[in-house]
């Protein structure tokens, strides 16, 4: 009789709870499969994510990025305000990594008032109600269930998520969400060539009276990039630069000219236009406004076009960016052309550009991945001239050597940052080298470069 009356008490006691948290609190709850709390959690990284490991670590619960459980959480929002908006609902599931990814708990709670007593009162009934499971539950499949839930799947917590370091203005942000990121790319070529055929001292004095050895430029470049809205990022790139060219004389003298100074703004308009499950595709649109000075002087002579700061003049930007993303691979495709607005001050405007870049990530571990990218450029010659440059003074000073078709190959390693003191932090180094050279005239070539990318988003990956 008494284990009768222990089944009905705790039969009408779930009831009571289930009854109760819907109509106090809007949480709903379902546990099918009997969950484990001895084992190791985690949680996806956001703001609803934090306070559930939070809410678990105050119990005793383990957490680490080696988990048995996952909670996968998403949210939405409303607005207090005409212009604030806060947390009002989420909904999420927890997954058993060890057993095929299968989902042992569903959970959702809505209207909420105090969102950390809100995630507290989840984890109290999860692990009340988890005790009134018996071993005999069945899982729910995975599929079938993110199909149900309505959520978005892209996952921007991966270390591959976004480009390598290489690729600018890769990824939108939602409403508010900003990242500041810092770039240094380290360039260095060597060597005269036409075409793909590299010119020797010799031949170089036949026309010039003096012979470019090498051209090394060092870029440090600050990234910003800021939601407008769930569709409309602004992304800006300001950049200094240091360049230094290595030349000698007939008579064997070296010598070395040097330029450094900000740089050319390059501006940039990213609508989101497909945001699913496994891919994403946003348009880039923007401007180079002429900030970098065409007027750098060695003593009294002016410098060469390639060792001058700027451009002078405006361009357009137009293109789009495209993503995808499977469980282990990702990768990418963007386009962009450069377009040239008229002549600078000095009378010569850079050729037209077209830009593509594509590559693939394989994701090595929840922070780390691997990429290779492949880099497309088609610059057409400058147009015009400076009249105070002497042609046959040496390559660069010459604006008929100017235009190419180079493919330059790529190698990445890129990192996530998700605890510590540089959480929401992404490393990013790349090391690029030419695959295919084809210059229109005689020009340094042999570029490889160097490239660290920085990354920080203050609020996290939830908002891109």
């Amino acid at each position: 009789m008494k284990r009768y009356l222990l089944f009905f008490f705790i039969i009408i006691s779930n009831d009571i709870l289930c009854q109760k948290i819907k109509s106090q609190k809007g949480l709903s709850l379902n546990i099918v499969k009997k969950i484990d709390f001895s084992s190791v959690f985690n949680s996806t990284d956001n703001q609803i994510g934090d306070y559930i490991i939070k809410s678990l670590e105050n119990k005793g619960i383990a957490v680490s990025d080696d988990e048995r459980y996952f909670i996968s959480v998403s949210f939405g929002w409303k607005y207090k305000r005409s212009t604030e908006l806060e947390i009002d609902n989420f909904k999420g599931f927890i997954i058993d990594k060890k057993n095929g990814e299968k989902v042992v708990a569903e959970f959702s709670l809505s209207k909420i008032k105090n969102l950390k007593q809100s995630i507290n009162l989840l984890v109290d009934n999860l692990l009340h109600k988890n005790n009134l499971v018996g071993e005999d539950g069945k899982f729910i499949d995975i599929q079938d269930h993110f199909m149900k839930m309505n959520m978005k799947m892209w996952d921007s917590s991966r270390p591959d998520s976004h480009a390598p370091s290489g690729v600018d203005a890769d990824h939108v942000h939602t409403k508010g969400g900003i990242m500041i990121g810092y770039k240094f790319i380290s360039s260095q070529g060597k060597g005269s060539y036409n075409d793909d055929t590299r010119y020797d001292r010799n031949k170089i004095f036949s026309y010039y009276m003096r012979n470019v050895i090498s051209q090394k430029i060092d870029k440090h470049s600050l990234e910003i990039m800021y939601g407008i809205s769930n569709f409309l990022t602004l992304y800006s790139n300001l950049s200094f630069f240091k360049k230094e060219t290595s030349y000698e004389s007939l008579e064997n003298e070296l010598s070395n000219l040097f330029t450094s100074g900000f740089g050319d703004i390059d501006v940039q308009s990213l609508y989101s236009i497909i945001s699913k499950k496994n891919i994403k595709l946003h348009s880039n649109f923007g401007f180079i406004i002429p900030s970098g000075s065409i007027e750098k002087k060695n003593k009294l002579n002016m410098m060469p076009y390639s060792m001058q700061i700027g451009s002078g003049h405006m361009s357009i930007l137009s293109g789009f960016t495209s993503l995808f993303q499977l469980k282990k691979i990702s990768g990418g495709f963007q386009p962009i052309y450069s377009f040239r607005v008229g002549k600078n001050s000095r009378g010569y405007a850079q050729g037209n550009l077209l830009d593509i870049n594509y590559w693939v990530a394989l994701k090595l571990t929840n922070s780390l991945s691997l990429s290779i990218r492949q880099n497309y450029i088609n610059l057409k010659k400058i147009s015009g001239a400076d009249s105070d440059l002497n042609k046959s003074l040496m390559i660069i000073n010459n604006n008929n050597n100017s235009g190419n078709v180079l493919l330059n190959s790529s190698l990445g390693l890129n990192l996530a940052i998700k605890k510590g003191v540089f959480r929401n932090t992404r490393i990013s180094l790349e090391y690029s080298v030419p695959s295919y050279m084809s210059y229109n005239g005689l020009q340094v070539g042999s570029f490889n470069d160097f490239i660290l990318n920085l990354q920080y988003s203050p609020n996290g990956h939830k908002n891109h």
